[in-house]
C-alpha cells in the first residue's frame, strides 16, 4: 500500500490556507463593530463580499503547487463524490479526509490566534442554520448547493476545454451561493469547514446536518453524472487544476506522463486505447521479418497514435515508443467515439493524419 504523503500535506496545507482566509474574510465582514458594517451596509452585498474572498482563497489554493500537487479538493464532500467515481483509492481518499478536516481546524486556529475578541463575536464562523429556517430547510439547502457544485466540477474536468477554468468556475459558483444561500444554511458546502469552529466552540447543536447534506449531495451529484452518461464519455481525473508539473495519483486520469524510453504501444498487444500526444515526441516502429525494427513515422503534439486498432478493432500493427518525456491523453473506446463526434477539430485532425499516412504508405510502394 503506498502513501502519497506529499499529496496529502498539500491538501493539509491547502485546507488551512482557505480556512485562514475564509473565516478569516468572516471575521472581518460581520464581527461585532467591524468598520465593514459601514463600508458595504447592504448585508447581500457584503456576503458576496465574504464569498469572493472564501472562494478567491480556494480558488488561489487550487491554482497554487499545493492544489495542483494534490488536485485541490479541500472538501471531505468532493473528496467523497471521487471516491464513488473510482477516481480516488480508499486509501488516498481516507487520508485527504482526515488531511483536510485537521487543515481546517489550524486554519481556524490561525484566526483566532491573530483576531481571538473580534472571532468569537461570530463564533469562529461557525454555521448555523439562518434565523427562521429549519434544520430541515437548512439540510436540504446544503444538499442542492452541494450537488450543483460537484456537479459542476464533474462537468468541467470531463471537458477538456473547459476543464482548465474549473478553478475559476467553482470559485464563481461559491461566492454566488455565499450571497444568496448563507442566510438560510450559511454555505458550509464542507464538513470539515463546519466541524473545525464548531469543534474549537464545543458546540454541536446543528453540526450533523453538515454531514449528512453535503454527503447526501455529493452522492445526488454522482448518481446523477451516472444518469445521463457523464462516465461514458469522462477523460478527466479528481484533480480540480491539471498541469504536467506533478504526477497525478488519481485513477482514470485524462492526462498521462510517459518517461522517455517507455514503450507506449506494443505491436500485436490488445487496441484497448488510443492517445493523444500533448507534449514530447514518439517513435512509430515496425518489426521486419529479420527481427530488427524500424521507424516508420514520428509523432508529436496534437498527433494521434493507436487510432487505427480502436477503430478496426485490430491488434496493435506496430509499437510506440517515448523519445522524449510525454504527456498524453487516453481515450478508451467509448469516449473516443465521443470526442469524435462532439469535437469536429479532433475529428478533421485525424483524418488529416490518416491521410497523411496513407499517401506515405503509397508513395514508398511507388519507389
Amino acid at each position: 500500500m503506498k502513501l502519497h504523503w506529499s499529496e496529502y500535506l498539500s491538501e493539509f496545507f491547502g485546507t488551512a490556507i482557505m480556512m485562514a482566509i475564509g473565516i478569516g474574510a468572516v471575521v472581518f465582514m460581520w464581527s461585532a463593530g467591524s468598520v465593514m458594517t459601514e463600508v458595504i451596509p447592504s448585508e447581500p452585498w457584503r456576503r458576496l463580499a465574504t464569498g469572493v474572498l472564501f472562494a478567491g482563497g480556494g480558488t488561489a489554493v487550487v491554482l497554487s503547487p499545493l492544489g495542483q500537487r494534490s488536485g485541490g479538493h479541500l472538501n471531505p464532500a468532493m473528496t467523497l463524490a471521487f471516491w464513488l467515481r473510482g477516481k480516488i483509492t480508499h486509501t488516498d481518499a481516507a487520508m485527504y479526509v482526515l488531511a483536510q478536516t485537521l487543515g481546517a481546524v489550524l486554519g481556524v486556529l490561525i484566526v483566532d490566534a491573530v483576531a481571538s475578541d473580534a472571532a468569537a463575536t461570530v463564533n469562529l464562523g461557525m454555521t448555523t442554520p439562518g434565523l427562521g429556517y429549519s434544520a430541515t430547510v437548512a439540510l436540504a439547502a446544503e444538499l442542492v448547493i452541494t450537488f450543483s457544485l460537484i456537479f459542476l466540477v464533474f462537468w468541467a474536468v470531463d471537458r477538456r476545454s473547459v476543464a482548465p477554468f474549473t478553478p475559476y468556475l467553482a470559485g464563481v459558483l461559491i461566492a454566488f451561493l455565499v450571497m444568496i444561500e448563507a442566510p438560510i444554511s450559511g454555505t458550509s458546502l464542507n464538513p470539515a469547514r463546519s466541524l473545525a469552529p464548531a469543534a474549537l466552540m464545543g458546540i454541536f447543536d446543528h453540526l450533523w446536518l453538515y454531514f449528512v447534506g453535503p454527503i447526501a449531495g455529493a452522492v445526488l451529484a454522482v448518481g446523477l453524472y451516472r444518469g445521463i452518461g457523464g462516465e461514458k464519455t469522462a477523460t478527466g481525473c479528481a484533480k480540480l487544476h491539471h498541469t504536467d508539473q506533478y504526477p497525478c495519483l488519481f485513477e482514470g486520469c485524462g492526462y498521462r506522463r510517459i518517461a522517455a524510453g517507455t514503450i507506449l504501444l506494443r505491436e500485436g498487444g490488445e487496441s484497448d486505447r488510443a492517445y493523444v500526444i500533448r507534449r514530447g515526441e514518439v517513435d512509430v516502429r515496425k518489426a521486419q521479418s529479420n527481427g530488427q525494427e524500424v521507424v516508420i513515422a514520428q509523432l508529436g503534439p496534437g498527433d494521434w497514435v493507436g487510432e487505427m486498432g480502436l477503430l478496426l478493432n485490430l491488434p496493435r500493427s506496430a509499437s510506440v515508443v517515448a523519445m522524449t518525456d510525454l504527456e498524453v491523453e487516453p481515450l478508451t473506446r467509448e469516449n473516443f467515439e465521443h470526442l469524435i463526434g462532439a469535437h469536429p477539430e479532433e475529428a478533421l485532425r485525424l483524418l488529416r493524419q490518416l491521410a497523411t499516412r496513407l499517401h506515405q504508405a503509397d508513395q514508398r510502394q511507388t519507389l
